[in-house]
């Protein structure tokens, strides 16, 4: 084991705290992008508007939201949220309407929602053109459908689907699991996961896109080590600029269903 000042001088120069600091210079504006997502859909909220979070889970947000979460909930006029997963729905911090089924087979009449968010759910869809049928059926007439997703062009989305192919998936788990729980982890196609993807599967069920924004990752994947880090940091700064804003992290795309 290394002594405390070794530690202390690695943290410090080479480490998380030397990472933090190029961070605060390289790209102090940096949010993180379950605030960015909350922020978009609180701008779509108005009652007495029907609103559906697909893919619910057990909260609408992020760890330390708590409060955007309930903002949120409060701000629509009638919230319902769907869910294969039977224990997240029954802990649920913010939805007190849910259902358990699949996005596949929705237990709503036509028409039945205003707003219909998907968080962090395209990804893990093995067949994401009947999910969006389904969807696409239980939007009202002039309503809107909003996704927030991993963005397939974005350096390490692309490297988690190389490392998909190559290592064990226990080994993949450890390197992704970043403070969440094991059952907070299901397995990902990335079969709609980049904005020409998204767009023909709007195209599929009549959505037309009207809304499409790349999000940068907060932080550093790197963070351990700055000077890998900061290579790490200046490409999410060029992501930042629109013209790369397209190789994100994440995807926020807006569609509308014609009147």
């Amino acid at each position: 084991m290394s002594p405390p000042w070794a530690r202390r001088f690695w943290n410090r120069w080479l480490g998380r705290e030397a990472t933090r600091r190029l961070r605060r210079r390289i790209v102090p504006q940096l949010r993180w992008n379950q605030e960015i997502w909350g922020g978009t859909v609180l701008e779509s909220l108005a009652p007495p508007l029907r609103w559906l979070d697909a893919g619910c889970g057990w909260r609408l947000l992020g760890k330390d939201l708590e409060g955007l979460e309930h903002k949120l909930v409060s701000s629509a006029g009638a919230v319902v949220g769907v869910d294969l997963d039977f224990a997240h729905l029954q802990k649920h911090l913010n939805i007190s309407n849910r259902a358990c089924a699949s996005l596949d087979a929705l237990p709503f009449p036509n028409a039945s929602f205003d707003l219909i968010t998907c968080n962090m759910v395209l990804e893990h869809l093995p067949d994401p053109v009947t999910a969006f049928r389904e969807l696409a059926r239980v939007l009202a007439p002039g309503g809107r459908m909003m996704v927030h997703t991993p963005n397939t062009y974005n350096y390490l989305v692309f490297a988690n689907l190389v490392a998909k192919r190559l290592l064990p998936r226990a080994l993949i788990l450890k390197l992704i699991r970043d403070g969440r729980a094991g059952d907070d982890i299901y397995p990902t196609f990335y079969r709609a996961n980049n904005r020409n993807s998204l767009r023909r599967l709007g195209e599929l069920v009549d959505l037309r896109p009207d809304l499409v924004r790349g999000l940068t990752q907060p932080q550093p994947y790197a963070r351990f080590f700055a000077p890998l880090a900061l290579f790490e940091l200046l490409l999410m700064r060029a992501t930042l600029a629109r013209p790369f804003n397209r190789f994100g992290a994440t995807i926020v795309m807006g569609f509308r269903k014609p009147k």
